[in-house]
């Protein structure tokens, strides 16, 4: 592979896992609005896991971005 493609895949690759964060967190809403407590912490664990997905798929897409400038 060549260093163009394999800043693309990793670019890609950010971009992904900024959606799939994304994507986790709005599923654990539910969850957490309810009144069980297990339900709050085990959705609270997941919107956290999906939040550091999130920014670090935000800081790859970044750093690579500028690099190439």
């Amino acid at each position: 592979m060549t260093q163009a493609a394999i800043k693309t895949l990793c670019k890609a690759l950010a971009v992904v896992m900024f959606a799939c964060g994304a994507f986790g967190s709005m599923l654990c809403v539910p969850y957490a609005i309810g009144f069980d407590l297990s339900w709050i912490t085990a959705a609270g664990v997941y919107f956290i896991a999906g939040a550091i997905m999130m920014s670090g798929g935000l800081i790859t897409y970044t750093a690579i971005t500028l690099a190439e400038k």
